[in-house]
């Protein structure tokens, strides 16, 4: 058994988030939370919101990309940020089908400490099972 984590490495122009778990499910967790951490410190934040949502990818890379397209979207748009997450596959729905639930807090209970994510690269960014872990790596600009 791994521990799950995360890393969040600066380049130019964006991160590159690293994360890995022994689940799927921790894997993409954990890529979440690097997302934000590379923003935000959360601090005692208690989340008065969520957003929840199902989908179905076409492959593992899609997924990743998905739910931080998501992630993303929630702290432009909605100007909401996931400080937990919860990710299941196939529990009451269709098998392949992940369900995913974000408590947010509104972007100004959190204290900023860098660039707000603006979106996830696709070339370059993938997610999968590498002995007997799940690793994702992602690209994201800032």
């Amino acid at each position: 058994m791994v521990s799950s984590g995360y890393r969040a490495i600066p380049r130019a122009a964006g991160l590159v988030v690293e994360a890995w778990g022994d689940s799927r499910e921790e894997c993409l967790a954990e890529a979440v939370r690097a997302v934000v951490d590379s923003f935000a410190e959360i601090g005692d934040a208690v989340p008065d919101g969520s957003v929840e949502f199902a989908l179905a990818a076409r492959d593992d890379d899609a997924l990743l990309l998905t739910v931080l397209d998501e992630v993303i979207d929630q702290i432009q748009v909605e100007e909401r940020v996931p400080v937990d997450v919860s990710i299941d596959e196939g529990t009451g729905i269709a098998t392949g089908e992940f369900e995913i639930r974000l408590a947010t807090v509104p972007l100004e209970a959190v204290r900023e400490v860098g660039a707000l994510p603006e979106a996830v690269q696709p070339a370059g960014s993938w997610f999968r099972r590498e002995s007997g872990v799940w690793r994702a790596h992602a690209l994201i600009e800032v």
